[in-house]
């Protein structure tokens, strides 16, 4: 009996592994899909940054806090220029936490384990996606370069420390979460 228990354990440390080491490979993955279609905007544009190059005014921040700037959402055109490319890029955002949102609540049991997944995904999915653009065009440059990090619902722009900041608490706080709750 006590061999049996032995051999459930072992496969259900394997299968966990497996749907760990899965989820590791889905947040590589879509870091390096948004890293290289970062790279891709900036090819088309040839533009070392997707931040609007003409002053901001008041009447186009939605809302400021410090260096987090949240813009009307007709800017996001202007940052672009191209409507059919500012839509495609808009639903490639939405559709990248659709795959992982499924790909979570395809591993995750419980509601409050998909939650931990999530996070734990989310978060170095974030950090990956800066190192990806690092190794591959080595930006940024600094932590305090300003970045457009969403386009959904609104522009979003902040110095790269916010969201890597953001990302490392998010995996450290997934990575516990999920470990606390073996």
């Amino acid at each position: 009996m006590a061999n049996l228990t032995k051999k459930v354990k072992k496969k259900k440390s394997r299968k966990a592994k497996a749907k760990f080491t899965s989820l590791v490979i889905i947040a590589t993955t879509v870091a390096f899909l948004n890293a290289a279609a970062a790279v891709y905007l900036r090819e088309i544009y040839n533009i070392k940054t997707l931040l609007p190059s003409w002053g901001l005014n008041k009447q186009d921040i939605v809302f400021k806090f410090g260096d987090l700037m949240v813009l009307k959402q007709d800017l996001a055109l202007k940052i672009l220029v191209d409507m059919n490319l500012l839509v495609t890029e808009q639903i490639r955002q939405i559709a990248m936490l659709a795959l992982v949102g499924a790909a979570v609540y395809m591993i995750g049991k419980k509601w409050s384990e998909r939650v931990y997944l999530l996070l734990f995904v989310v978060g170095l999915w974030g950090i990956l996606y800066y190192a990806f653009l690092y190794a591959i065009i080595k930006w940024p440059t600094s932590l305090l370069s300003k970045d457009v990090i969403a386009l959904v619902p609104m522009p979003v722009i902040v110095p790269v420390y916010m969201p890597l900041l953001l990302s490392a608490l998010t995996f450290v706080g997934g990575l516990f979460l999920i470990l606390r709750s073996k």
